[in-house]
């Protein structure tokens, strides 16, 4: 017989059909996509049961086009029944026919009485017994019964049920990972006889054992192990599966308290011994239900909650506690590590609970006083000196190096014949060209290099005298500090610097008399070799590790719990030589590069500051009060700060390194991986349907007789008929795409073509189109084919494969987009719809839809007869015109229907929402793992489609639910449920109906039925097959009462922890609401959920002597993302570029390494092991924002391995818009704030070994911290050029061409004495160059990605698009937000969650609030820089320079560059006017969107609210803490006071030499110290008497005016504010008039003014400032007079002086907003007078054609007229100002006015009193 290849193997052509015993059908390629022929209903249920019912149509016309109908069963089955080793247990046996049609159990793999250890029936009593006897609620225990049997089920599919419940029990309870184990082995338990060992010295220890008769060695581990293996083992299979139930009713209604692992141990273990006890044997009446929720839970969690909260006026507030003084989750949990910490419970005579005797403990845990048992075990201060003891390797690998380096290179500090080393020099030689020998000063060279090693210690003293105010100093702790502090004294004590005073001077300074001093260089080379080892020492030890105590029992636990906070997993050889390879790498190149480019290319600019002195200092500078100090010391200082900024430098190289090494290794992983582009890529097609077969099924033992072909075919055309009802993809290609039968040439039966897709990627003969280009069908057929290509766990049998849970926590995320929300504008300033804008960037998708609808319009109006305007012009075609034609089709080009029928318009609405981050997106897309199921059930199980009568069948239909609801459960977490709004509740109940298996938990709250008492909370779970009731609610399968409100944190965590319990199964995927799945790639579930390496059980039990050691546990499994959002402009596509760099390029590598964490979604997590540790996620309000990276920690700390694969992901939506960006960038800023306070960050800092600490540090903190460098170095430089301008506008410079490379040029420098500025030119020069890379190396990452997964020319395009798209000048705003946030919260504290907005950023935001919003984290900071920068390229011109004006102006206008619309000039004009109103509401009456409101946003951070007045009403914005003085002390109070006196310093310095002719002319000194604390102080001393003698005026007059003048407040305000403006403007005349026109000094003089006023301003504000009202009262009664009825009783007074000194602020603060403001306006003007500048910038913006762009919005005429009017009238005030402003700048410097100040005025502006 012919045969027909297909590229992967060749199959028979004559008999494609199912078995002949199967009825001999032909095959059915549409399988499960045909329509149900008994009910009529859709046969697939999924994603577009509703949404696509016309895939009827599609089948129709392919198969008529093929002049063939398939008939019979849906596809050709095959089965594995013998995968499992032992052969039996719930498997499904196809030939016991009656057995299987029998088998609808609940749990089927526990239904076989003669394998099952226990019956169902005999663990629901266990569980009914245990309810009984502690008073669980018997809807928890009816939910974890469920829980435990599911479990069950899914583990005695794949084992016998016997090990199915040794294996839970051992992972639970007693296996060699159990954390209950570990737990019982930490606090001693097993020496509790009855009461807890007590803290009693070893040596007494020691005698108890002998009395006791142990043998010493029985006090070891491993005897531990022995003793606890035996116990295991001789446990019945009752006890087991009690212990199991006992666990799972306690977690199951712990509330809270699951965050609490090791807490839940001790009430497991409490309970364990009084249930073992006769006394609850022989207990006859069941305790009441919810006694344990009462007196075990809610003690406990009222306790939490009274950490954190308090009552105000009734309602629960946050405490003003930051996490220093707040006993959180952690420290609760680690209270019960110990035997000392069990031992410190008490009551409230202080007896103790330990005390006594097992079995009574139960009863008492009510009586226990938490209160006092409780204490802080880490104090997570707000400080940076976290930094010094998480991270003191960093420092000492940097610091020190550069100190060797630095001291090496500047040999002209301690060799005053350094120059005539070298042999070209001519300087020092006796005669031309005759070489002398030189004073040998090696000596001198490595003491002082060997002095650096004494940094090594002294930074680890300084971070072990730091760590000991975070950690509990009892007597362990502080003894092992205080050894260490000892040892790195002693080491401090030898140091060489010493011995280098010792040494005598050169002998002689005559180059013919030299002395070799062999013995001093032979200390001081053993002094450097002594440096160099303490200091590789110290960089690797872990901090905690050293100098500890290695005892064998178990007493010596150190400074650290390693059981539970250091257990590291271990790495593989392999997987270590790479760390080490990669690290080696990184640090090799970085010390090369940096001594070349950092330290020796620095010798210059270091000689000559350092060599550079004025002759004559004392006749040629001076300063009235000091002197000619700065003169002398100008140099030095200038010098420090250069340093400074080239350590900075030192420390960012590092990290530009990492990125290239770490980019590099990961890339060669993916050829490893084989998931490269240049690997085989184009054979993955060819290669793909044989690769379905063997790696997506489990064919194991599949028998022969099912062609591969066959099978694969099934696979095949289910993902290409999925995508054609996403409308991916139109009729055509999917005629191309699918597997089709046809009739053969010879004998006329059918056969099985493939589709000429696969061969065609590797002919380049074929031009056929598959998909459209670059479009979504292409990107998932090619990324299912690629990621075929690697290795991939094999699959188990659908029957075998563990049933899993994905957990999706929903707040307040769109559900379902409405009709109104997608054809309507958003606001005023939006110019197109949520429809128009998804049909111009998914256009071939949506012509796919409208001919879909059209054909269902059809479809309907044959149906019922009806004659619609579409159905005639259908009927009559060949009747109607082509317009006419048209026309009619124009409502469904429009908005997709043109019937307003519910299903119509439902239809466009999914569409809508199925191209949005919508929740309907991601259960729609997570659903596919039901169809998936189904779809591989099917097709591995042929026998089991004959036996429930093929195709087709309700039963047929029925076994595949039954199997999807087993495997696969999906809970969404909606806490708001029962407070939705109309919209939502629709929206969900769509949902519900939709996916009937969708279930939802929710929280439902019960009014207190008593005054004083609080609400009650249950947590409740429904689905879609729910009773209804009466009153329209569906009544919950489970309703268990919770201790109180569970939301005690940021939000997500708690969610996902009240929702946890209804989870089923072994494995739980975690899901953000805007996400998506592919049912290619939930075909893949089987081989993801592999990677937990429990697919083959154990053949003998894990307590068994004979038992091998368990495998570390896989804790979390991560995958790919894919920013399905990255189409829709430049902010789309950078944050999807940053999510395939970090969450697949860096992750690829830091999970072979050991490094990769928990980041959320869409990782997959070990249900039990997650559980038994904490949870998925931490929940401490503020401290664990970033709520699941903490869960990574903790799982990583405890031993749990972390995986990623490459061949699953899933998709994913980011934040569009430039605000919600940055919002997501501040959260995740100041999440990581709250890290680097963390016991986390303090475990892995000081535990790990270097390099997995190296790749921790890099990945996490190292990322933030780099961010702070990058703009501290920004600021250092604006500093150090602050200072060489001024050097260079001062004193005389060398002139002349000199040429650095000759070693002579130092003798022909003219004039004498000069300041030689070409070494710090080309220093400034190469600065720039470094910094300039550090920026752009974030880009490098992305190309490579690129160019690895998809070609260079994909890989050029998108690089160019972004940079084109102006994506640097965002990097450079990100960084900043990121510097700020992290920086601001260190000092503030106050991380909450931020609501980012996930909407489509179409909207034009106003200027007022893009201003307000930026402010103060990017834009002030910019304006400060660019004035620095401004003064420098005055004084001191240099092109490079030209990159930091570019960076710098990015911090002041990317806000408003990426603002659509922003340069439409009618817009422009009106957005003036708007800001400008902006600046002046607020003062009449509260406005919220106001400049005052604003400014007291800002001032409240430092004051906190007032907020235990009575009855007072709680801030729109919600109370802010009171920041502490000591945290932000050093920030915002010591920092700003060093910048003004830096500034101060190189304004008088300008002046210093000028004063000598000035004294030599008036006789009298000069001090410009005075001029400039006048013109700073001036403005100031103003601005108290304007706004006292404006208070009179306003209390006198505003009473009075009120009636007559609403706006009084708002009049008086604008008069104070503008006088304030004025003021400034006459300030900057003055000092100009001062300085003689010369613009540097000018420039110089108000930089002074700014930052003195800052300082100022920051010692006033965060000193003497109180707390602020919780509405803005003060500042209306201000302005308005009205102080009377405003609730500030005795307040009046004081709050008038504080109010006052206020205004005063306000005043300097309002000018410099509004020159800020009008800057930032001036320059954006320009753009507006750009020709089709909005096209541009909207392409830019949208990556959309002009011919694509949105139309301008339509206006009536009255609108129009209106608008014109304004615009020109702002129009022409807008232009004045900028005039104004470009005249007092240009004027005085073409004119130079010849007028001066009166000499009296002159007088005092020169401080000559």
């Amino acid at each position: 017989m012919d045969s027909v290849s297909d590229g992967a193997f060749s199959v028979r052509s004559s008999l494609v059909r199912t078995p002949a015993s199967h009825g001999s059908n032909d095959i059915d390629i549409f399988g499960a996509y045909r329509a149900n022929q008994t009910t009529g209903a859709a046969g697939d249920d999924g994603r577009y049961a509703s949404y696509a019912p016309s895939t009827e149509s599609l089948i129709h016309m392919i198969e008529n086009k093929k002049t063939y109908r398939p008939t019979g069963s849906v596809t050709s089955f095959s089965r594995s029944a013998s995968w499992v080793s032992n052969g039996n247990g719930g498997f499904i046996d196809f030939q016991n026919t009656d057995a299987f049609l029998n088998a609808d159990v609940p749990y089927p793999a526990w239904s076989d009485p003669n394998q099952i250890p226990l019956s169902k029936e005999e663990i629901e009593d266990i569980f009914r017994d245990l309810t009984a006897k502690l008073g669980f609620q018997q809807d928890n225990m009816r939910n974890m019964y469920d829980a435990m049997m599911t479990m069950l089920d899914s583990r005695a599919s794949r084992m016998s049920p016997t090990m199915a419940l040794l294996m839970l029990h051992a992972d639970y309870i007693g296996g060699d990972h159990a954390n209950y184990r570990r737990w019982y082995f930490s606090a001693q338990l097993d020496h509790d006889t009855p009461p807890v060992r007590e803290q009693i010295d070893p040596k007494q220890q020691q005698e108890m054992l002998d009395e006791e008769g142990d043998d010493p060695k029985k006090d070891t581990p491993t005897a531990f192990v022995e003793k606890w293996r035996a116990q295991m083992n001789s446990m019945s299979q009752y006890e087991r599966a009690r212990q199991i139930a006992l666990w799972m009713l306690i977690w199951g209604e712990g509330g809270n308290i699951r965050y609490t692992p090791e807490l839940l141990c001790f009430i497991f273990k409490v309970a364990e011994d009084y249930v073992k006890s006769p006394e609850a044997q022989q207990r006859v009446e069941p305790a009441p239900e919810g006694e344990y929720l009462c007196n075990v839970v809610c003690p406990l969690y009222n306790f939490l909650r009274d950490e954190g909260y308090e009552v105000v006026n009734g309602k629960y507030l946050k405490r003003e506690r930051d996490h220093a003084k707040t006993i959180g989750y952690d420290d609760v949990n680690e209270l019960f590590w110990t035997p000392e910490g069990l031992r410190q419970i008490k009551f409230e005579d202080k007896s103790l609970l330990m005390d006594l005797a097992p079995h009574e403990r139960w009863a008492r845990l009510k009586d226990v006083s938490w209160k006092k048992s409780f204490r802080k075990t880490f104090k997570e201060r707000r400080t940076m000196w976290h930094f010094m003891t998480n991270f003191s390797r960093i420092w000492v690998m940097h610091i020190t190096v550069y100190w060797y380096y630095i001291i090496y290179v500047a040999d002209f500090l301690y060799d005053p014949f350094f120059e005539a080393h070298n042999p070209n020099s001519n300087i020092g030689r006796e005669k031309p060209g005759v070489i002398s020998p030189m004073p040998n000063q090696d000596a001198k060279r490595y003491t002082l290099m060997a002095a650096g090693g004494a940094l090594a210690p002294f930074l680890c003293l300084v971070g072990t005298i730091a760590e000991m105010f975070f950690v509990p100093l009892n007597k362990p702790n502080q003894r092992a500090l205080w050894l260490r502090v000892l040892v790195f004294f002693i080491i401090l004590a030898a140091d060489p610097e010493l011995y280098y005073q010792k040494l005598p001077p050169s002998k002689t300074a005559e180059p013919g008399k030299v002395s070799t001093w062999n013995a001093a260089r032979a200390v001081a080379i053993v002094q450097f070799i002594y440096s160099v080892i303490f200091t590789i020492f110290l960089s690797l030890m872990p901090p905690a590790l050293m100098f500890k105590p290695r005892k064998k029992n178990r007493n010596s636990r150190g400074l650290i719990n390693r059981t539970f906070a250091g257990n590291f997993p271990p790495l593989k050889i392999a997987a270590r030589s790479i760390s080490l390879s990669l690290w080696g790498a990184i640090f090799l190149c970085k010390y090369i590069e940096s001594y070349f480019f950092l330290a020796l290319s620095f010798k210059d600019p270091f000689r000559w500051l350092y060599a550079f002195h004025l002759l004559n200092t004392s006749d040629k500078c001076t300063e009235k009060f000091l002197g000619a100090n700065l003169c002398v010391n100008q140099n030095y200082i200038t010098l420090g700060f250069m340093l400074l900024l080239d350590l900075v430098l030192f420390f960012l190289d590092t990290y530009l390194w990492y990125v290239v090494w770490n980019t590099i290794f990961s890339v060669g992983r993916s050829f490893y991986l084989g998931v490269s582009i240049w690997t085989p890529w184009r054979n993955v097609f060819s290669r793909l349907p044989k690769r379905i077969y063997a790696k997506t099924l489990a064919t194991a033992d599949m028998e022969v007789k099912y062609k591969p072909k066959v099978l694969c075919s099934q696979i095949w055309n289910a993902i290409v008929i999925s995508m054609y009802r996403e409308h991916l993809l139109s009729v055509d290609h999917v005629q191309k795409l699918l597997y089709q039968q046809v009739t053969g040439d010879d004998d006329g039966k059918r056969t099985l073509k493939p589709p000429a897709f696969f061969v065609s990627q590797d002919d380049a003969a074929f031009t056929q189109e598959f998909y459209p280009s670059h479009s979504e069908a292409e990107r998932r057929i090619t990324f299912f084919a690629q990621s075929l290509s690697s290795v991939l766990p094999e699959p188990v049998p659908v029957e075998n494969m563990p049933t899993f849970t994905v957990l999706t926590p929903h707040y307040s995320e769109k559900i379902l987009m409405s009709l109104r929300e997608i054809i309507r504008e958003s606001d005023q300033y939006t110019r197109v719809t949520v429809l128009e804008y998804l049909k111009a960037l998914h256009s071939d998708e949506w012509d796919n839809f409208v001919k879909d609808t059209k054909i269902l319009a059809e479809e309907n109006s044959t149906n019922f007869g009806q004659a619609s305007a579409y159905g005639q012009a259908f009927a009559q075609d060949a009747d109607k015109s082509e317009a006419k034609t048209k026309t009619d089709d124009l409502p469904f080009y429009t908005i997709g229907f043109k019937s307003a029928a519910p299903e119509f318009t439902l239809r466009t609405r999914i569409w809508a929402s199925l191209r949005s981050q919508t929740l309907y997106r991601t259960i729609s897309g997570f659903m596919n793992y039901a169809k998936a199921i189904k779809l591989l059930y099917r097709v591995e199980n042929p026998e089991m489609v004959h036996l429930f009568g093929g195709n087709g069948s309700e039963r047929l239909e029925e076994e595949l639910e039954r199997m999807a609801r087993r495997k696969f459960k999906f809970v969404v977490a909606m806490q708001r449920f029962l407070k939705f709004n109309k919209d939502e509740r629709e929206a969900s109940d769509f949902l519900l109906r939709t996916y009937p298996d969708l279930q939802i938990a929710y929280l439902e709250e019960v009014p207190a039925t008593e005054e004083g008492e609080l609400p009650r909370i249950y947590s409740c779970l429904i689905d879609g097959h729910s009773e209804v009731g009466t009153d329209g609610r569906r009544k919950p399968y489970y309703r268990i009462q919770l201790p109180g409100n569970p939301i005690l944190g940021d939000g997500k965590s708690d969610n996902q922890n009240h929702a946890i319990v209804f989870t089923r199964g072994e494995y739980l995927q975690l899901i953000d609401a805007n996400q998506d799945n592919y049912l290619e790639e939930c075909i893949k579930i089987r081989n993801i959920l592999g990677e937990f390496e429990e697919y083959n059980p154990p053949t003998v039990s894990p307590y068994s002597p004979a038992a091998e050691p368990q495998p570390t546990p896989v804790a979390i499994v991560g995958a790919r993302e894919f920013i399905f959002s990255e189409n829709v402009g430049i902010l789309g596509d950078v944050a999807a570029g940053k999510e395939a760099t970090f969450g697949t390029l860096t992750q690829r590598i830091m999970a072979e390494i050991g490094a990769r964490l928990h980041y959320g979604h869409p990782d997959f997590v070990n249900f039990i092991y997650m559980t038994t540790r904490g949870g998925i996620s931490k929940a401490q309000k503020g401290l664990h924002l970033n709520e699941d990276i903490y869960a990574g920690m903790n799982s990583f700390t405890r031993g749990g391995r972390i995986k990623h694969t490459e061949y699953f992901q899933c998709g994913k939506g980011r934040d569009l818009g430039f605000c919600s960006t940055l919002n997501f960038i501040t959260k995740i800023g100041t999440g990581m704030g709250e890290q680097m306070l963390s016991r986390e960050y303090y475990w892995l800092g000081t535990q790990l070994p270097l390099d997995r600490f190296l790749t921790f540090f890099y990945a996490h903190p190292g990322f933030h911290i780099n961010n702070i460098m990058i703009m501290s170095s920004v600021q250092l430089f604006m500093i150090c050029i602050m200072f060489i301008a001024a050097m260079n506008a001062t004193v005389k410079t060398c002139v002349g061409n000199i040429d650095m490379t000759n070693p002579n040029y130092a003798k022909d420098l003219k004039p004498t004495g000069c300041f030689l500025i070409k070494p710090i030119g080309d220093w400034i020069n190469r600065t720039t160059l470094a910094i300039l890379l550090v920026l752009l190396i974030a880009f490098l990452p992305l190309f490579l990605q690129m160019l690895t997964e998809q070609g260079f020319g994909r890989a050029i395009s998108r690089l160019g698009k972004q940079f084109l798209s102006l994506s640097p000048l965002y990097e450079v705003q990100v960084t900043q937000v990121y510097f700020n946030s992290l920086m601001t919260n260190m000092a503030y504290g106050g991380a909450r969650y931020i609501g980012t907005g996930r909407g489509f950023a179409t909207s034009r935001l106003s200027f007022s609030t893009l201003f307000s919003r930026f402010s103060d984290s990017s834009i002030y900071f910019g304006m400060r820089l660019m004035m620095l920068l401004t003064f420098f390229s005055a004084a001191f011109w240099k092109w490079p320079i030209l990159y930091f004006w570019i960076s710098i102006a990015a911090m002041l206008i990317t806000p408003f560059l990426y603002n659509p619309h922003q340069f439409v000039m009618t817009d422009f004009i009106l957005d003036y006017r708007d800001w400008l109103r902006w600046l002046g509401a607020g003062n009449s009456s509260a406005n919220p969107n106001s400049w005052i409101a604003h400014c007291r946003l800002t001032r409240i951070r430092i004051t906190g609210y007032k907020r235990k007045r009575l009855g007072e009403r709680t801030p729109t914005t919600g109370f802010i803490s009171r920041a502490h003085k000591a945290n932000i002390f050093f920030t915002e109070i010591l920092l700003p006071i060093i910048m003004a006196v830096t500034m101060l310093v190189s304004y008088t310095f300008m002046h210093s030499i000028t004063n000598v002719a000035e004294q030599a002319k008036n006789g009298e000194e000069n001090s410009i110290l005075i001029r400039a604390l006048i013109i700073s102080v001036a403005p100031i001393i103003i601005n108290l008497v304007i706004t006292i003698a404006f208070f009179f005026v306003s209390i006198g007059l505003g009473p009075c005016c009120a009636m007559c003048l609403p706006q009084f407040g708002k009049v008086i305000a604008g008069i104070v504010h503008t006088i304030a403006v004025v003021v400034y403007v006459a300030i900057f005349l003055l000092l100009w008039v001062v300085e003689n026109w010369a613009l540097s000094p000018t420039i110089m003089g108000i930089i002074c003014q700014v930052f003195v006023e800052r300082a100022i301003f920051a010692i006033l504000q965060h000193l003497l400032l109180s707390r602020e009202f919780g509405e803005d009262e003060t500042n209306v009664a201000w302005w308005t007079g009205r102080w009377y009825g405003k609730g500030m009783g005795g307040w009046a007074f004081t709050l008038t002086m504080r109010e006052w000194l206020c205004k005063v602020i306000e005043c300097s603060v309002f000018a410099a907003d509004v020159f800020t403001g009008h800057l930032i306006l001036f320059f954006l003007s320009i753009f507006t007078l750009i020709p089709w500048v909005d096209k541009w910038h909207s392409a830019m913006l949208f990556w959309l054609r002009p011919s694509r762009q949105i139309r301008p919005p339509i206006y009536s005429l009255k609108q129009r007229k209106q608008r014109r009017r304004s615009a020109i009238l702002y129009g022409i005030l807008f232009v004045l100002f900028f005039v104004i402003f470009l005249a007092i700048i240009i004027l005085p410097q073409v004119l130079k006015p010849g007028f001066s100040l009166p000499d009296s005025i002159q007088k005092y502006l020169d401080g000559r009193f």
